[in-house]
């Protein structure tokens, strides 16, 4: 292989790397990506647990086409289609003025619309100047780009299957200590709202990130009307600086009622694991919920 023909294929290796550190990222943060892609509401929520995996599976099959480089044209072509179709999405976000991070690097970075559309034509200038590389000579070519699509696929499933796959697994574990959920309301340290009628009642930390997104799915199940309408009463910890705002501000979260409880109250009540959401009726438990079967 001549020089020329090197630089393209170093080229053609870097934008495979960053497709495989981009699914990567993704990965690491599927939840935020989940929340992320149901936001908008064109999906269903288990559509858009089963969309995220599909994103970031084809991402890993692309990078390792472009790095193995035995179908650099349908490397080439996927690539494009997939840098074109993420660009479009992106543009329309722009236009609308949206300033969110959108993910394209999960966590890892927080990129807003134009910044992540300047990524985009940096890896479409890489690809460009990757074309006209030659194939590298495999044996059993169609056998290797069958595992190039499966596993990656398979891999994301396994490491994370999708919630709405394990929904009765979660509903089996002891989300809430109902006991000390009855005493806390009949010793006043639980709002007296609570007792009354339906409502909606989340536990919920101040700084766990699960809890956050948490308050983001409920706000974005409930807008859709795919969850309960009754009121909504936030239970928090009492912590050394208890001001919800600025956990209401980064979530949209918008509770009818904020209230505080001592935190050995609220172990107590959440067996030391939050988020818990529970639908009640005058006192009782109705539904519980956790971040991962809240649906």
């Amino acid at each position: 292989m001549n020089r020329n023909k090197i630089i393209k294929y170093v080229f053609r290796a870097l934008l495979g790397i960053l497709f495989l550190l981009s699914a990567t990222a993704k990965l690491v943060g599927i939840d935020a990506f989940e929340i992320y892609l149901f936001s908008f509401g064109w999906f269903g929520l288990g559509s858009a647990y089963l969309l995220a995996r599909l994103v970031i599976a084809a991402e890993y099959t692309l990078g390792i086409l472009l790095i193995a480089n035995f179908y650099p044209r349908l490397a080439f072509w996927g690539s494009l289609a997939m840098l074109c179709s993420f660009s479009f999405f992106l543009a329309g976000l722009l236009l609308a003025g949206n300033q969110d991070n959108c993910h394209c690097f999960g966590e890892w970075v927080d990129l807003n619309p134009k910044q992540s559309l300047l990524k985009n034509a940096g890896m479409l200038v890489l690809l460009l100047l990757s074309a006209g590389v030659p194939a590298f000579r495999v044996k059993h070519k169609a056998l290797w780009l069958t595992l190039a699509c499966v596993v990656p696929l398979a891999t994301v499933l396994i490491v994370s299957p999708p919630d709405n796959w394990r929904y009765d697994s979660y509903a089996r574990h002891e989300l809430v200590n109902e006991q000390a959920l009855q005493e806390a309301i009949e010793a006043g340290t639980l709002p007296a709202s609570v007792a009354n009628g339906d409502h909606v009642v989340c536990f919920y930390s101040l700084k766990c990130h699960y809890c956050k997104m948490s308050a983001q799915k409920l706000m974005t199940l409930g807008a859709r009307g795919e969850f309960s309408p009754a009121p909504i009463i936030a239970i928090f910890g009492r912590g050394d600086n208890p001001d919800p705002a600025p956990f209401l501000e980064e979530t949209g979260f918008q509770p009818d009622e904020v209230h505080f409880i001592e935190p050995a109250d609220f172990l107590r009540i959440t067996n030391g694991a939050y988020p818990v959401i529970l639908v009640m009726h005058d006192g009782a438990v109705v539904e519980k919920y956790n971040y991962r079967n809240l649906h």
